[in-house]
């Protein structure tokens, strides 16, 4: 076998070096490098990038070898997939001189769109950018030769894309709802997350029928939010249903990204409507002051008797016609004696008051803040009125409308 052998390297290495002796024999691209081997850009916005390549090129046998290295364009390049071309073309001349190496530089300067970085993100893994050069010259070694750097995305949404948390309460802020038929209610998420991304999930409910067992949820809407650098999002529900009495369960459910928890779910219990619209009128309030004619500035002070079962005070203020009020005071009047025995409540019924303050039932006396004038106009008159609301906001007790006049 070695005696076979010997007879075949002796006619490679006189085939070798005959190439190598021959004039103009050979010239070629050895190598493609870049002076950077990983490169940041951004992840929440496109990114300016300047790349130098460096061509080795040799030169081949006396006399010379001359050729231009060119590279019609780059590529970006995401998990094997192109996704953006850089269409600016790179060209040098090269004289060629014998038995020397050249070394060519090339320098360009592109932009990275955000969707390829976004997309480098989301699959977890760098771009890479690829040029292609050709030695104008038929050679060997080859004539084409290719290099790549990386680019990284890097910042605050570079990170892969997670939702690592995910908080849900009622639109009151609480997790646990008692409520009459009727009553409108929301529920709202907010999710801690990192990276770019869009969320897709649904917001579902399980109404009263079946969580006396075990709870059937149906989609109650679709979502769909996007999502970039890592900021916290919050998702708010439609209206759920509040029509049949009973026990519900709410929840939002991700399908995208996929969660390492199990999402909470919110409790909310629908109660028979309230009785007390349709077999009593709510109680009359007595209040205290201002009096008849006393003008409306940050001074006035607004006061009332407390009524028992109380939860909070709605001060509220009505529009009135035009024009300056009558009896106008000078200085304000109070009195621990109730101003109205017999009220008339039905002058603001159904109107919808221009601005108004909520206190809790321990307040009973309040003056408006500057802010709350400002959306009163001057030289007008308005009428105002106290309501007493319960712990599930139902009016258990209203004031008389009193006239009041805004200098």
């Amino acid at each position: 076998m070695k005696l076979r052998f010997l007879p075949l390297a002796l006619v490679f290495l006189v085939t070798a070096s005959a190439l190598l002796l021959a004039p103009g024999a050979f010239a070629g691209i050895l190598s493609v490098d870049t002076t950077q081997a990983r490169i940041p850009v951004s992840s929440v916005g496109p990114s300016t990038v300047t790349v130098t390549w460096q061509v080795l090129r040799l030169g081949g046998s006396a006399p010379s070898n001359p050729g231009t290295i060119s590279s019609p364009s780059g590529t970006l390049i995401v998990n094997g997939t192109v996704l953006a071309t850089n269409q600016r073309p790179l060209s040098r001349f090269a004289p060629g001189p014998p038995a020397t190496t050249e070394s060519l530089i090339f320098t360009e300067t592109f932009t990275v769109p955000q969707a390829v970085a976004f997309r480098a993100i989301k699959s977890g893994v760098p771009i890479v950018y690829q040029r292609t050069f050709t030695d104008s010259l038929p050679t060997t070694p080859p004539s084409s030769l290719s290099g790549t750097t990386l680019l990284t995305p890097s910042g605050p949404g570079s990170a892969p894309f997670n939702v690592s948390r995910m908080e849900l309460r009622f639109d009151d802020g609480s997790r646990f709802k008692v409520l009459p038929k009727g009553r409108r209610l929301r529920a709202v998420a907010r999710l801690n997350t990192s990276g770019n991304g869009l969320i897709r999930g649904q917001w579902e409910i399980a109404t009263a029928a079946t969580t006396a067992g075990t709870p059937v949820f149906r989609t109650l809407a679709l979502v769909r939010r996007p999502v970039a650098g890592g900021r916290p999002v919050t998702i708010t529900s439609p209206p759920l249903p509040t029509r049949f009495e009973g026990n519900n369960l709410v929840r939002l459910r991700l399908d995208d990204p996929e969660v390492l928890f199990d999402e909470p779910q919110l409790q909310y219990y629908v109660t028979p409507e309230s009785p007390l619209p349709q077999r009593r009128d709510p109680q009359p309030m007595l209040v205290t002051s201002p009096s008849l004619g006393t003008p409306l500035t940050l001074t006035t002070r607004f006061s009332w008797q407390a009524l028992p079962g109380a939860h909070l005070y709605k001060l509220e203020i009505f529009g009135a016609p035009p024009g300056p009020g009558d009896n106008v005071a000078t200085n304000e009047v109070v009195t621990d004696v109730p101003l109205d025995r017999a009220p008339n409540v039905e002058s603001v019924r159904g109107l919808t008051p221009l601005t108004g303050i909520v206190v809790p039932a321990a307040v009973t006396e309040v003056r408006l803040q500057d802010f709350t004038l400002e959306h009163l106009p001057g030289d007008r008159r308005y009428e105002w009125s106290v309501k007493a609301l319960d712990k599930e906001g139902a009016v258990i007790g209203r004031s008389p409308a009193r006239e009041i006049y805004k200098p």
